[in-house]
């Protein structure tokens, strides 16, 4: 409980904030009694810290018109997210609180969960879970303690005290050229919807909800362009298709690129022939929608039968597309324009994997300066080509 000192009709007061009954805070006026001339002011200090604690001791007798659980603060912040988020984030936060956050916190009142209560619970959750998951489950946790705050029934939350620990870097990782070039091999040979899956994520960089969600009316041949704007989700085995992409930035239109837009065209000509409604790109040979899950699986069998490495992830195809356009020297600028990303660092610091033979090249392009400017060594008489 906070409040200052103010003066009135030569008297000092405490001006403190308190509950307004409905969810909000006002300001009430406490005498002290003291007389604000003469020198009274520590006085009047003292008599401040005196009242501010006396009102909150009263405040946390008076009993809230509702319940004040935290299963009630977090049902009710779910619901207001069924309103505002998208249907699969709205149900991925009700399965955080369905499975773990409920069961372990749901019975206690809200004004019983202290910093060391989260603690405990989320350093157990850490035991069997990645950082960025729990804090995944934190949202909900601290949204629900918020409303708490709204309320009047907290005045801090005490998910803001909790210590986590560094978060693990991701590192993702790329396929070599030699080995995007035997995956669109093994594509064309495997025959669709794999080879149009393929084809998207490597060479235009789309993720895997846009490889699902990219309709024919996305592709305009005559003006050579590809619109990323619809997307396809899943959560368990709710499907969601979404006319909208993952962001604002992500919502971009790519130039078609000359060497798939035969491939493209007699795909397209393919569902038409077999009597198709031209909807999805990716779509199995009946006209069905390939699920996420269905490439993830497909995309795996097939680098298992061919002898690649299976912990390679089809989102790593997405990777490998930075990577090729910046070894090929696409400025930062385009390359997030193409990749759809709404910070650029995220393009250089999770997607950009430059081959070492790119490392090396750049290593000697600097000894054969230094040889130049400062004679301390001949210029190699092959350099290693960029690419």
């Amino acid at each position: 409980m906070t409040g200052s000192l103010q003066i009135k009709r030569k008297k000092y007061y405490v001006v403190a904030r308190v509950p307004d009954g409905e969810g909000g805070t006002k300001s009430k006026w406490i005498p002290t009694g003291i007389s604000s001339e003469g020198n009274h002011k520590r006085e009047a200090q003292k008599k401040r810290l005196e009242i501010l604690a006396q009102l909150e001791e009263e405040l946390k007798q008076v009993k809230p018109k509702h319940d004040t659980t935290f299963a009630y603060y977090v049902h009710g912040w779910l619901e207001g997210k069924d309103v505002t988020a998208r249907p699969n984030t709205a149900k991925g936060y009700r399965d955080y609180a369905t499975k773990h956050i409920l069961p372990a916190l749901g019975n206690y009142d809200v004004r019983e969960i202290t910093w060391r209560v989260l603690q405990n619970f989320y350093n157990g959750l850490l035991k069997t879970h990645k950082v960025n998951s729990v804090k995944k489950f934190d949202i909900v946790v601290s949204g629900a303690l918020e409303d708490a705050i709204r309320d009047g029934v907290l005045e801090i939350n005490p998910s803001k005290l909790v210590k986590w620990p560094k978060r693990e870097k991701f590192e993702a990782r790329a396929f070599s050229k030699d080995d995007a070039a035997k995956l669109l091999d093994i594509a064309e040979q495997a025959g669709e919807p794999m080879r149009a899956a393929i084809t998207l994520a490597l060479c235009y960089g789309l993720r895997r909800s846009e490889v699902c969600g990219l309709r024919w009316i996305d592709i305009d041949f005559n003006k050579g362009t590809l619109h990323v704007r619809h997307t396809l989700t899943q959560n368990g085995v709710v499907r969601l298709d979404d006319d909208h992409t993952k962001t604002a930035r992500s919502n971009r239109v790519l130039s078609l690129i000359q060497n798939t837009i035969p491939y493209l065209k007699s795909l397209r000509d393919g569902q038409l022939k077999a009597g198709l409604p031209l909807d999805k790109v990716v779509a199995w040979p009946n006209g069905k929608t390939l699920r996420p899950d269905g490439i993830t699986r497909m995309f795996k069998t097939l680098l298992k039968n061919n002898g690649m490495d299976t912990t390679m992830r089809f989102h790593d195809l997405r990777h490998t597309a930075a990577s090729l356009l910046a070894s090929a020297g696409v400025p930062p600028k385009q390359l997030q324009a193409f990749l759809g990303h709404e910070d650029i660092s995220i393009t250089y610091d999770v997607y950009v994997h430059l081959a070492n033979e790119d490392t090396i090249a750049t290593s000697q392009k600097m000894d054969n300066i230094l040889g130049q400017i400062a004679g301390v060594s001949e210029p190699p008489e092959k350099m290693i080509r960029f690419c």
